[in-house]
């Protein structure tokens, strides 16, 4: 593999939750990433070549090393640059933080696509499946009480690594989910959703095709 790159190359679907965790850190981190635009129903046989099970994120740094899951090219961002301190010890142990993103990936995310997607499972009850999501909320609506942030006095690691799974959560039912009682839980999303951080995420790249010039960016 070619391991001269200009800049690390970053695979992303803009919807993806996983994909926007990636674009998030290196937003913060400020490290430009030749990005890549793909359709997930549409893989490149290039991108499948790096990585076989063909989900985003994936980034391939300099030296042409793979990075297959989000959080690790958060660790691998922020490790660079740290500017606005993502990896600050804040008032959770670092057990709890293991749970919390724990229960998210094994717990929450299969509940989430039942939820979210029912047609692509046999036999469930999407809206039982929802509701299996309410405990997860409940928690973080309590985390938020007393705070802007789930962790630190800022947002952090944890709040970018949770939130786009929440939003993805809110918005199969926006009206239902804001009906809730988790008032701190939706004055957090929102925070985050009007944020410039998120517009700028969030901005459309055209798909990549591999004869295409360059796009290089840190999400400004």
């Amino acid at each position: 593999m070619k391991t001269n790159f200009k800049y690390p190359i970053l695979y992303t679907f803009r919807r993806c939750p996983y994909a926007m965790r990636a674009r998030f850190a290196i937003r913060s981190s400020k490290i430009k990433v030749e990005i890549r635009e793909i359709k997930l129903k549409e893989k490149p046989s290039e991108f499948l070549k790096l990585s076989p099970k063909g989900t985003v994120p994936v980034l391939i740094t300099n030296s042409g090393e793979v990075l297959e899951e989000s959080l690790d090219i958060i660790y691998w961002a922020l490790n660079k640059n740290d500017p606005h301190k993502w990896l600050a010890k804040g008032k959770l142990e670092n057990q709890e933080i293991i749970k919390l993103l724990d229960d998210l990936e094994n717990k929450f995310k299969p509940n989430l696509d039942k939820y979210k997607y029912p047609s692509r499972f046999s036999g469930v009850d999407q809206y039982l499946h929802r509701d299996k999501n309410l405990c997860f909320l409940k928690k973080l609506n309590s985390y938020l009480e007393n705070n802007k942030s789930l962790n630190c006095e800022h947002l952090s690691l944890l709040d970018y690594a949770i939130f786009p799974f929440v939003r993805q959560f809110r918005n199969v039912d926006q009206d239902w989910f804001d009906k809730l009682n988790f008032i701190f839980l939706n004055k957090w999303v929102n925070q985050i959703i009007d944020s410039n951080d998120f517009s700028s995420i969030m901005k459309k790249f055209k798909k990549w095709e591999p004869n295409d010039v360059p796009i290089y960016t840190y999400f400004e």
